[in-house]
Order: C-alpha cells, then sequence, then structure tokens
C-alpha cells in the first residue's frame, strides 16, 4: 500500500470530519440512527469494519460499498414501535473494478396522530414522517484500500409542517493482503439544515465511528469489536441513572459494541452481538435480560441473500429487522 494514498486518505476524512463539532443529545433527524442492515444490526450495531457485499452495509460506512462487485437491489424493513412503518430500497452497482456506485432512499412513517390546539382541544389528526434518500460513490485507492462518500437529501413532515437538511457520510475501509483482518472509519450526517421547523435549526445526529474486525485462520469465525460517538467524552452526552457511577470506565464502556460470525457453511452464517451502551442504559431503566443483545442470521443462495436480525433496543418492544436483495 503506498503512503501517499493513505496519507491523502486519511487527510481528507480528518477535514470533513473536523468541520463538524461534538454535539449534544439534542438533534434533529434521530430517524437517521435507526438500524438499516440486519447484519450489522446483529454484530451489536455501528459496524464499520465487515467487508462483505450486503446492499445496505455501505449506509453504516459507504467506502464498504467496494465489496459489492455485481448489480444488486435490495429492500429492507424493521418492526418499531406499533402503527410506525421502517422501510428502505437499495441499489448497487459498479462503473468498473475499482469504482462503485448505489442509490438508497429510507422511509419512517408514524401514522395518524390528533391534532390539538393550545388548551387540549383535539381539532383533527395529521400524519408524521421521515425521509432520507441518497447517493454512494466508493473507489478503491489501493488494493487494500477504499474510500467511500454518501449524499443525502433529508426531509421531516409533521402536518403541515416541514424541515429539509443535507448531509454526508465519508468512510474508510482497509483490509489486509490476507483478507482476514479488516478495519474501518466512518463520520456519518456532517451536514445542517436547509429548512428548519417554525425556523428553529438543530444539528443532525452527527457520529464517527471506528472498528475492526478479524477471522482467525482455519476457523468459520469473525470477531468484530466497534465504537462510536467518538467525539462524545462527557458523562452528559449518555444516560446514567440517579446515583450510578460516571468514572471514565462506564463512559468508555457507551463507546463499545461487540459481536461475531459464525459461518455455518459458504452460504449460511449466524452473527451474535451486544451493544454496551444500549445493555447499560437500559438496565438503568430497569429492563434488563435480553436488552442490548442481538442475534441475526443470513441466507445466500445464488443471486438471493437474506437476512433477518432480532434485538431490544428499547425498554417497550423488541425489534426484528430484514434484508432481501437479488442479484438483477
Amino acid at each position: 500500500m503506498k503512503i501517499n494514498h493513505l496519507t491523502i486518505a486519511l487527510a481528507a476524512f480528518l477535514i470533513g470530519a473536523g468541520t463538524v463539532r461534538a454535539q449534544s443529545l439534542e438533534s434533529s433527524f434521530e430517524f437517521l440512527r435507526l438500524p438499516v442492515s440486519a447484519h450489522n444490526s446483529s454484530l451489536g450495531g455501528k459496524v464499520v469494519s465487515v467487508f462483505d457485499p450486503s446492499p445496505v452495509l455501505f449506509i453504516a460506512n459507504p467506502a464498504i460499498l467496494s465489496a459489492n462487485d455485481t448489480r444488486l437491489l435490495g429492500l429492507n424493513a424493521m418492526t418499531w414501535f406499533s402503527g410506525t412503518t421502517v422501510a428502505g430500497a437499495q441499489f448497487c452497482n459498479s462503473f468498473d473494478e475499482r469504482s462503485h456506485y448505489a442509490f438508497n432512499a429510507r422511509y419512517v412513517s408514524y401514522g395518524r396522530m390528533k391534532e390539538t390546539s393550545a388548551d387540549g382541544t383535539v381539532t383533527g389528526t395529521f400524519s408524521a414522517k421521515d425521509m432520507a434518500v441518497g447517493a454512494t460513490w466508493s473507489y478503491m485507492l489501493t488494493d487494500n484500500l477504499s474510500g467511500g462518500a454518501t449524499g443525502n437529501i433529508i426531509t421531516s413532515r409533521y402536518g403541515s409542517m416541514t424541515s429539509v437538511a443535507i448531509g454526508v457520510d465519508l468512510g474508510l475501509l482497509w483490509m489486509n493482503d490476507d483478507g482476514n483482518i479488516s478495519a474501518g472509519l466512518a463520520a456519518t450526517n456532517l451536514g445542517g439544515q436547509i429548512k428548519a421547523f417554525e425556523n428553529t435549526f438543530q444539528k443532525l445526529p452527527f457520529d464517527v465511528c471506528a472498528g475492526i474486525s478479524w477471522s482467525p485462520e482455519h476457523a468459520p469465525l469473525r470477531f468484530t469489536v466497534s465504537m462510536d460517538n467518538l467525539t462524545r467524552w462527557s458523562s452528559g452526552h449518555f444516560y446514567f441513572a440517579e446515583g450510578e457511577n460516571r468514572g471514565f470506565g462506564e463512559i468508555l464502556k457507551r463507546h463499545i459494541s461487540l459481536g461475531a460470525d459464525i459461518n455455518l457453511s459458504e452460504r449460511l452464517y449466524l452473527a451474535l452481538g451486544c451493544n454496551l451502551r444500549t445493555r447499560a442504559e437500559m438496565a438503568g431503566k430497569g429492563s434488563k435480560g435480553f436488552t442490548g443483545m442481538s442475534i441475526g442470521t443470513g441466507l445466500r443462495l445464488g443471486k438471493v441473500m437474506f437476512d433477518l436480525s432480532y434485538g431490544k433496543y428499547q425498554v417497550s418492544e423488541s425489534s426484528l429487522i430484514c434484508n432481501f436483495a437479488f442479484n438483477i
């Protein structure tokens, strides 16, 4: 790997990521944090280092798009709160061996809600929905290093009010010559609103994530360690129960997720994961057991790919995420 390519890639990444400061929890378009990839979710979420030809993994890190060498159409859906609809679609293709492109759309509908006046009188109903559409480009900078960028147009419409934003995701992905170690770095949701609700402008849910994946030699396993919220190191950025320890160790734990893939065959895998932040914060709210844990599976049958994951990301309900893709 030539050092000049790596230097240029890292410099471009850091300049882009550095244009956004660490944010508080108050931001708009929080639906962008919802998991899209079943495989990503089953490994604990925020995974940016898995080099797999899935048509949805690139949403977490646009550099992963370089793993796709065929033309794919993907669909995804997620069960969330009762009455909500969470779905999306992706299209991936390549210009040549080193350059790839994709389009994606994400949609969340919260159904119809009661509209009330200031004194609480019901005056009717209104609908609420969020949507993001984006285009991604990735390029193999060297035989071991790929880079990628995604541009998103993000909209929210709640009744008669509309908000619009422009967001950019940047990513890098490196893999060793043997292909058993890969590392990723991604900055997501750089940008801001160009139209706000009632002219009250808020930040996008900016995040910087890093991770590494390792497959032991001669074993059908892959282990992944991921870290997110790398610009947030104050206890005020996370939920702590009253009287709970807020030391550095507890803050560090809220950045980490762990995952493991078990390749049962060339066509079938099983994945397990744990998001330590979700587990710690939900435990502080009284939810234990499977909270923060996730499990998933994937099947590859010729031109068809299917992924499914199960996890508990909130106190009240568990969620299923389903991805379906086929080679066109």
